[in-house]
């Protein structure tokens, strides 16, 4: 066996050297139609396929291998290859996470956390409804992985304090103070790196995943993610020692910093599943319990609710990050694949977006929330769906009320930055959503605009800008003159905030799949798959349609979310013309579908961070995942017919900006049918 150790430990340094040699073949037979450049594209696709799938190489260094293969190979110019990796859509990614760096960095999004969990109340299945419409909320403009990772240690602050029968003492609550009071770029360079950054990790490798989430999970100083983890306390009441370890979402921690955290209250044990020992059967557990005994339903209860808070924050964020175009990467993938394979297409804008993934986003998260009641908290169909009458708050809710409370008082008033970040914020969501609305003309079709010059991109960079101007404190001058402080104040967002916190790997890995799809046309490559993907003609559009999400839907359980968009969009969009179809009946309902990981931990970073606090196990993720897969698929179906039309005009089969065999024949047939019925009303 030592021999399959061995091969298994430098597995990634053979499945980086054989697979170029297993796929020589293709470039010294070149068998697509004899054509070298054809069959070289498909050497470079299935070698970035495998990299990607195997993830032997990080996913955006995979991605930079267009600039090198392509022009070796004669398939594409090295200058015509290079702009794809700075497109339109690249822009506006980079604009729109530039204002969630933003967000983050003043810790807007707990804020608005909080005080969502104060309205919604305690009682169990409410608690659950307002983490998840949070999470799925922010995870609409922010970072997924930044998104769970703030939300569930709140969430475990909660349980911790409805576990203990007790309030925690004020003194051992975090302040919870959100804005920074100075910032010092020096000592921020010195704390992070690029591979500790919360939204660097949102698409990173799968295997990564499960490391990152173990990482969030302990308590190790030397083991937390610096983006993660601020401090390690101990702190020693007369009733013995408690561990607290501080949990927050992107800031700096030194003398000249402070930072946003939540404080959670961990027995003495160490170990990333110490938080949760309360929940663990066996004598142990019941040595640390007071009174040597708790009573199981007691304890099922604790379980269930622990089980159901952890895994519906991953969940809501998988699923609303979907809503939105900037929401997670494949949905950007997808809007600069289909600009590359039909240039004189109109774009697929923000406002045409949510018109078509926001209803269904949030029909799948009451179903979602539903699901989860009856799975986790041992509710009957009768207790979901009817109203039973009112009952007094219980005292574990109480508690959790209380720890939500303290925590949003302990933020404070909303600082000037706040205030300026949030309205910015609401001000870029207006223009993109009445640019171009898809159902009627937005402000992007006034006489004073040339047409299509004005895009997403245009105005994400625009308040992107303003962030870096506009300043982060009230002005001391003149009548404004309300702080000692001499000169100049910070601005909203500082440079070396963003070149930390920013997702450059997400950038180059959209570059890649532009660039893939640019070479796949101008190769050959693609009219190629559409001739062998010909019998299928035959086949119902609507079936078709409903396969592709559900291959989708099994292949994104175990390989990176964006890497599957990246591959299947282009194979889609040929699928479509042979079909005699508008692209975007299959791109819609596929892009949105590959975010519908919910069976495995590695499916996705959240999916991991919420596994690795040990609530969960394999099965219950599973059993919950699977339904919600299978009913994914048929809303995203569902809203494809019923919102599609409207947003995209998916119905229309052959628009003008396609130039394919298939609509210049059925144009020709229409032509020739209408002509005996046009020439005797001429004559």
């Amino acid at each position: 066996m030592p021999l399959l150790s061995n091969l298994y430990l430098f597995r990634k340094t053979i499945i980086t050297i054989v697979a170029p040699l297993v796929l020589l073949p293709l470039l010294i037979f070149s068998p697509i139609d004899d054509k070298f450049e054809a069959s070289a594209c498909a050497f470079s696709i299935l070698l970035m396929a495998i990299y990607w799938v195997t993830e032997v190489v990080p996913l955006a260094v995979t991605a930079l291998l267009p600039l090198v293969l392509y022009p070796i190979f004669g398939i594409l110019e090295a200058k015509l290859v290079s702009p794809q990796y700075l497109k339109d859509v690249n822009v506006l990614f980079l604009g729109g996470l530039t204002v969630a760096v933003a967000v983050e960095h003043w810790n807007l999004h707990k804020r608005i956390a909080l005080k969502v969990l104060t309205l919604v109340g305690a009682k169990p299945r409410w608690l659950l409804f307002g983490f998840m419409i949070t999470t799925a909320f922010l995870s609409m403009w922010i970072s997924n992985v930044a998104t769970t990772a703030m939300m569930i240690p709140i969430a475990q602050a909660v349980l911790d304090e409805m576990s203990s029968g007790s309030p925690a003492n004020d003194e051992e609550i975090d302040s919870g103070c959100n804005t920074p009071d100075h910032y010092d770029g020096a000592a921020f360079n010195a704390e992070y790196t690029a591979e500790n950054s919360a939204l660097g990790a949102e698409i990173g490798n799968i295997g990564d995943a499960r490391k990152l989430g173990k990482r969030l999970a302990s308590y190790d100083e030397d083991e937390m993610p610096k983006w993660a983890f601020s401090e390690r306390k101990r702190r020693h009441s007369s009733g013995g020692g408690v561990k607290y370890a501080k949990i927050h979402t992107g800031e700096v921690d030194d003398k000249d910093v402070k930072i946003a955290e939540t404080s959670l209250a961990i027995p003495e044990d160490d170990g990333p599943d110490a938080s949760t020992d309360f929940l663990v059967e066996g004598p142990e557990r019941s040595r640390k319990l007071s009174g040597g005994s708790v009573k199981s339903k007691k304890d099922a209860k604790n379980r269930g609710m622990c089980k159901a808070l952890t895994i519906c924050i991953c969940y809501a964020a998988n699923i609303g990050g979907t809503a939105t175009l900037t929401g997670t990467g494949p949905n950007l993938i997808m809007a600069g694949s289909f600009k590359t394979t039909f240039p004189n297409a109109p774009e697929v804008d923000f406002g045409s977006w949510v018109v078509f993934a926001f209803p269904g986003m949030v029909i799948f998260l009451v179903f979602a929330w539903l699901w989860l009641q009856y799975l986790f908290l041992n509710m009957s169909f009768k207790d979901i769906f009817c109203c039973s009458k009112k009952q007094g708050k219980s005292s574990d809710e109480k508690l959790a009320e209380k720890v939500i409370r303290r925590q949003y008082d302990a933020l404070g008033p909303m600082s000037f930055a706040e205030k300026s970040v949030l309205s910015l914020f609401i001000i870029l969501v207006l223009l993109w959503l009445t640019r171009s609305p898809g159902f009627a003309k937005g402000w992007g079709s006034l006489p004073i605009f040339k047409p299509r010059y004005i895009t997403d991109a245009t105005m994400a960079m625009a308040i992107a800008f303003l962030l870096f101007v506009l300043p982060s404190e009230k002005p001391n001058m003149f009548c404004w003159k309300v702080h000692d402080k001499e000169g100049p104040v910070e601005p909203l967002l500082a440079w070396p905030v963003v070149q930390q916190k920013m997702a450059w790997n997400v950038i180059l890995l959209l570059g890649g799949g532009f660039a893939m799809a640019a070479g796949s046309k101008s190769s050959g490559l693609s009219y190629w798959m559409g001739v062998q993907l010909h019998p299928l003609k035959d086949m119902p559009p609507s079936a078709t349609v409903f396969i592709c999400c559900i291959v989708i839907c099994a292949l994104t359980q175990c390989t990176s979310n964006t890497a599957t968009a990246t591959i299947f969009c282009p194979i889609l969009s040929e699928l479509a013309l042979i079909l005699n179809v508008n692209p975007l009946y299959f791109l819609l309902p596929a892009t949105v579908t590959t975010s519908y990981a919910f069976m495995l931990p590695v499916s996705t970073p959240p999916n991991a961070i919420a596994y690795s606090y040990g609530h969960l196990t394999m099965t219950d993720m599973m059993k919950a995942g699977s339904l919600l897969n299978a009913v994914g698929i048929l809303i995203v179906v569902f809203s494809v017919h019923s919102f599609g039309g409207v947003s995209f005009d998916v119905f229309t089969n052959c628009p003008d900006w396609i130039t394919s065999e298939a609509c210049n024949l059925a144009s020709n047939i229409t032509a020739n049918a209408t002509l005996p019925t046009v020439i005797p009303t001429v004559l």
